[in-house]
């Protein structure tokens, strides 16, 4: 007698679920030798060469790509992040500004530095601005 249609189906759920992988398998894979990265890294290593041994040794199964975006954003964000150990006080709240400009420049914002007293914003705008202007109706003799 033939199988039933939801028997069929809940046996293919259960092979489907056990061939997929997870969506953050690189990023828990990369964690677990995340400090062993970061000795490499301080050893003077390439980000390449570390990549490499530990995909040929098996220890990461996913592409430099990936293997990239990870130690960037588990490692070298977070170094970023961190204020120098020995600076004072002061500095580090300059070392903040920097971080703050340097995350809008990453997402694509402004990260130009607030004018200092110096550099005052001019309060006239000019008529026109210099350079290309559009025109949508060219001139006929400028297309021969």
């Amino acid at each position: 007698m033939p199988k039933s249609y939801t028997d069929d189906l809940a046996s293919w759920v259960e092979t489907r679920s056990s061939k997929r992988r997870r969506r953050d398998e690189a990023a828990v894979a990369f964690l677990a030798v995340k400090e062993k990265v970061i000795e490499a890294l301080e050893a003077g290593y390439a980000l390449t060469t570390i990549w490499e041994h530990m995909s040929d040794t098996g220890v990461v199964k996913f592409s430099y790509e990936t293997f990239r975006a990870h130690a960037r954003r588990y490692i070298k964000a977070r170094a970023e992040d961190a204020p120098p150990e020995h600076a004072p006080a002061a500095s580090a709240k300059s070392s903040a500004v920097t971080t703050q400009q340097s995350r809008r420049t990453q997402r694509g914002g402004n990260a130009a530095k607030p004018p200092s007293d110096a550099q005052a914003i001019p309060t006239e705008k000019p008529d026109r601005i210099p350079g290309f202007t559009f025109n949508p109706n060219p001139d006929k003799k400028d297309l021969l």
